[in-house]
């Protein structure tokens, strides 16, 4: 994963430069160590004034990637593609950043199981309405035989009831 990142920052850094300003970066560590603190912002700027150029040129062009954006629905999309950005972010994160990210990709596999469960429930409710009518959601199988409750293990594909 981390060679994907690497490539991922590369291609940006590519995108945004010209080979005058490679030929500067390769002549930058040969400086004198005080002309190559101005030496960096000059070349900086130039990737900066290139960007703009570039950008305003071609306005709306996509920059990198595939064309898959984010999804930003947390009860009903796949997250997957977020958790993959969080992944492939925790590289370069430093520890209470890294913390904050686990807890971020918590939440969210944490929000998709629940989403999960309401689901559960809700078919449930539509296969035995009657049962459903208390608080409790697990009051339904309160009236069932063993063998109903074997049928629907069945039906889920868990094992028989005992």
């Amino acid at each position: 994963m981390e060679e994907q990142n690497s490539k991922t920052i590369a291609a940006f850094d590519s995108l945004f430069t010209t080979s005058r300003i490679q030929m500067l970066k390769i002549l930058l560590p040969r400086l004198a160590p005080r002309q190559q603190s101005g030496f960096a912002v000059y070349i900086k700027l130039l990737e900066l004034q290139y960007a703009f150029s570039l950008l305003r040129s071609h306005p709306g062009m996509r920059l990198m990637g595939s064309g898959k954006q984010l999804s930003a629905d947390f009860f009903h999309g796949d997250n997957s593609d977020t958790l993959e950005l969080l992944d492939e972010m925790l590289p370069f994160s430093g520890p209470e950043e890294h913390a904050r990210i686990e807890n971020i990709k918590n939440m969210i596999v944490n929000l998709k199981k629940m989403q999960e469960m309401m689901e559960m429930i809700q078919m449930l409710q539509e296969l035995f309405p009657e049962g459903m009518g208390g608080d409790n959601p697990m009051d339904m199988f309160s009236g069932m035989s063993d063998s109903g409750l074997a049928s629907i293990f069945q039906m889920f594909g868990g094992d028989k009831a005992e």
